[in-house]
């Protein structure tokens, strides 16, 4: 297999520089937009408080409280990591870990409310599979399998299984977003939890890296894993985002800067083959992997404080059957 290389722009100065241009304290914003940035941060901030609190300015019910949650997690997230990785603050490491769970606690309780009220999302608000892949990617990268499972099992059994799909993927006459890692999850899906997915149609993005490692992720000789890994990292570093444009082709991988430097996708096979009992490859000699969120951790614990239990306590109160649902994988 030939490997693309580390890209020539992927450096740790360009991750840092692309996390602090998405962190209001640190993008170099004009006084009205730096302005516009903090009323929206907070905005959201207290949109989490309200809801917890049953005040009477929250949203009207959970399925609209998800939303202020996650830019909230997004923001925490791209914080710490600009912390970590700008060599700023090693206590943002906790930091990451909350805004990690913030972003895959809104997935699931986003799913788990649909799922109890109608079963399928309304038009608009498909689970896309960009999404998907980046929740239980880092649910994963962080050890919280039951959680993984859970998305997995919410998301896969929306029926028709379409929500899965990106808008356009089965329309010939739109343009293709850049999807590999996304179709090498799906794939990854199928084979750890034993079911089928639909025809996939012909993609012209996909990526040799990644069908190479879906071909050996579960070879009980790790060291069958070590090339198809470096050259998975590799793709990580060509998939950033080093231009910016709005069309889905220019859409990359990796484009969310939270990943640019987080080998979420290493994380996962390794993950995987622990929980089938396969020993594990050495971790990849590969400068993706030597970023602060380039090595392998234990499962870290669920940074569950009290402003999201009294958030999540007002769900399972709303919304009849969800903390029967979820309340094996969200404690409140």
């Amino acid at each position: 297999m030939t490997r693309l290389g580390i890209h020539k722009r992927w450096t740790a100065k360009f991750l840092r520089r692309e996390l602090d241009i998405r962190v209001t304290e640190y993008a170099k914003l004009d006084p009205e937009r730096h302005a516009e940035a903090v009323l929206r941060d907070t905005a959201s901030e207290r949109g989490v408080t309200l809801y917890g609190d049953y005040d009477e300015d929250s949203e009207p019910d959970l399925g609209y409280a998800v939303f202020p949650l996650e830019r909230t997690g997004r923001r925490t997230l791209r914080r710490a990591l600009a912390d970590v990785i700008g060599g700023r603050a090693t206590a943002s490491r906790e930091l990451v870990t909350l805004g990690a769970w913030e972003l895959v606690l809104s997935k699931l309780l986003w799913a788990g409310y649909w799922r109890c009220t109608q079963g399928l999302p309304p038009r608009g608000y498909l689970f896309e599979l960009q999404e998907f892949t980046e929740q239980f990617n880092i649910a994963l990268s962080l050890g919280w399998g039951a959680q993984a499972d859970k998305l997995h099992h919410l998301v896969f059994g929306m029926k028709p299984v379409s929500p899965l799909w990106s808008k356009g993927t089965f329309d010939s006459r739109s343009e293709k977003p850049r999807e590999p890692w996304g179709r090498f999850t799906l794939a990854l899906c199928s084979q750890f939890y034993g079911h089928s997915l639909p025809v996939m149609p012909p993609h012209p993005y996909e990526s040799p890296a990644f069908d190479a490692l879906l071909a050996c992720w579960r070879d009980p000789d790790p060291a069958a894993l070590v090339e198809p890994l470096l050259a998975v990292c590799d793709w990580h570093t060509h998939e950033c985002m080093y231009s910016r444009s709005d069309r889905l082709s220019k859409n990359v991988d990796f484009i969310a800067a939270v990943l640019m430097g987080w080998p979420v996708e290493v994380h996962t096979v390794f993950r995987l083959r622990e929980r089938l009992g396969l020993a594990l490859p050495p971790l990849p000699d590969h400068p993706l992997m030597q970023t602060p969120m380039g090595p392998y951790l234990p499962p870290q614990p669920v940074p569950m404080d009290d402003r999201l239990r009294r958030f999540c306590q007002r769900g399972y109160g709303e919304v009849s059957g969800l903390r029967e649902l979820l309340g094996d994988v969200i404690p409140a």
